[in-house]
């Protein structure tokens, strides 16, 4: 409904528990936007990656100046198959 800067960070699950970060970014996003607004992030896959098969992110998006009225939303784990 209103125009914000938001911010969204992208993690990197480990093997075993945990998670690293691989980047934030910050985009004006414009109220009443006609479209979905894309975060373009670059992640390059490791030998590591391609032996466990598989890479799970997750995203958290978080309004920085704005109130959330539901922020429960704002996250998305999507995992991703490697292969060597």
């Amino acid at each position: 409904r209103y125009s914000d800067n938001v911010q969204v960070a992208l993690y990197k699950g480990l093997p075993g528990g945990g998670e690293q970060l691989i980047g934030v970014l910050t985009i004006y996003v414009p109220a009443k936007a006609k479209q979905a607004t894309t975060f373009k992030f670059s992640y390059t896959f490791t030998p590591e990656d391609a032996a466990i098969g598989k890479v799970t992110f997750r995203a958290v998006a978080t309004l920085v100046s704005g109130r959330d009225a539901l922020p429960s939303d704002n996250t998305s784990i999507a995992t991703t198959s490697v292969s060597r």
